[in-house]
């Protein structure tokens, strides 16, 4: 399995370039006893769970599962502003200045990233597309 990490942070401007890593699966720093996995359904145009719990500091995969039948989009806003996040699945990843900005996930689609938050505090996620009012908080503890 394919993995693109991003290295470093995005530029505006012409001088503007973006480096990834590419790994198996399995190499990646942390084992996977040291992950914690977080799933979030997309069901009937809502985010099931609709809070999620982490620590500062804490390996976390956050899988998103679009069990609906239209495409939606996860937008995390500024958890992931310069951090580095690994991206997998068949999700399509949008990245702006600061990082990862959303994902796009077909209907059956998944997507999974893999991160460590840097900062405590709540954090709204949401889908972004017209007409889906679906929204849900990530809340970061020390």
């Amino acid at each position: 399995m394919l993995v693109l990490t991003m290295v470093g942070t995005l530029a505006s401007g012409p001088a503007a370039s973006v480096s990834w890593a590419s790994a198996s699966s399995n190499m990646n720093e942390a084992s996977a006893e040291d992950v914690r996995q977080i799933t979030v359904h997309i069901e009937n145009r809502r985010f099931l769970p609709h809070v999620i719990r982490l620590r500062v500091g804490e390996q976390v995969r956050l899988v998103l599962k679009n069990d609906d039948v239209e495409l939606h989009a996860f937008v995390l806003t500024d958890l992931l502003a310069q951090t580095n996040v690994q991206v997998e699945g068949n999700g399509a990843p949008e990245f702006n200045g600061q990082g990862f900005y959303r994902v796009l996930l077909p209907s059956q689609g998944e997507a999974e990233l893999t991160f460590s938050p840097k900062h405590a505090g709540s954090y709204p996620f949401f889908c972004d597309l017209p007409g889906h009012v679906m929204n849900g908080t990530v809340v970061v503890e020390e």
